[in-house]
């Protein structure tokens, strides 16, 4: 699920959904942001958004989904998964 579509969802569904509370996840992103602010801009872009590659990671890291599964909920290639995952 997208991060913009979790806008609807209560804190405590927010919570359930992604495994941290909202405060923190946009803690997590502002961290993030943050560093990629740091880095060296080379090779290419990202598909998706900080705030969806931070939820891809988190789901990843909570439900094993595997690379393909996560892919296809993304509506995005296994490599930008692969990719995502690993700099996460």
């Amino acid at each position: 699920m997208r991060y913009q579509k979790l806008n609807c969802f209560s804190d405590s569904e927010f919570k359930r959904l992604v495994g941290v509370p909202r405060p923190v996840f946009t803690e997590m992103v502002e961290v993030l942001e943050k560093a990629e602010s740091l880095k060296k801009k080379s090779g290419r872009p990202h598909t998706l958004d900080l705030e969806d590659q931070l939820l891809l990671t988190l789901n990843y890291l909570r439900n094993y989904s595997t690379q393909l599964e996560l892919a296809e909920n993304y509506h995005i290639a296994e490599s930008n998964v692969n990719r995502t995952i690993k700099n996460g």
